[in-house]
C-alpha cells in the first residue's frame, strides 16, 4: 500500500511547488505615468525606448526610463526577456553610448515601490516592476509573463 501512495505523494508535492512558484512571480509589468496616452506597445518598442533608440512616446513627450538595482532578479528578467541581453551586455551598451555622448544611462531605483512612485509622479516615466506590485497609480503598457 505504501508503494502505491509514494508516486501520488511525489506528484502532489510537485504540483504544489509548481503552483507556488507561479504565484510568486506575476510577470514583469512595464509601466508609465497614468496620464500617458501610449497604447499597444510591443516588447520591441519597450526595448527601443529603454535603450534610447526611441526617444519619445506617441504623445510627443520624451521617454525617461528608470532601471532597477544591479543584480536584482527583476532587472535580470527584464534584460533577458525584453532587451534580450545580459546585464554585462547592457552595461557595455551604455558605456559605449555614454562615451560617445549619445545617451545617458537610466536612473536606478532600488525597489518596485520606488519605481512605481517615481513613474507615478513623472509624466515621461517608463519603468518595470513585478506584476504583483501593480496598483492604479500607474498605467500598464505591457505585461511580460
Amino acid at each position: 500500500m505504501m508503494k502505491l501512495l509514494r508516486p501520488f505523494t511525489i506528484l502532489a508535492l510537485t504540483v504544489m511547488l509548481l503552483a507556488n512558484g507561479s504565484a510568486a512571480w506575476a510577470g514583469i509589468a512595464i509601466i508609465a505615468n497614468s496620464s500617458n496616452k501610449q497604447h499597444g506597445v510591443s516588447k520591441q518598442t519597450i526595448a527601443d525606448m529603454y535603450l534610447n533608440k526611441i526617444k519619445k512616446f506617441s504623445n510627443g513627450r520624451n521617454v525617461e526610463p528608470v532601471d532597477q538595482s544591479k543584480g536584482s532578479a527583476i532587472r535580470e528578467k527584464f534584460y533577458k526577456s525584453v532587451l534580450q541581453m545580459s546585464e554585462r551586455e547592457v552595461n557595455r551598451y551604455w558605456a559605449k553610448r555614454k562615451f560617445t555622448g549619445k545617451a545617458k544611462t537610466p536612473r536606478v531605483l532600488v525597489s518596485d515601490r520606488e519605481v512605481k512612485e517615481w513613474v507615478a509622479r513623472t509624466p515621461e516615466g517608463l519603468g518595470y516592476i513585478d506584476g504583483k506590485s501593480l496598483d492604479n497609480t500607474v498605467k500598464v503598457l505591457l505585461i511580460i509573463p
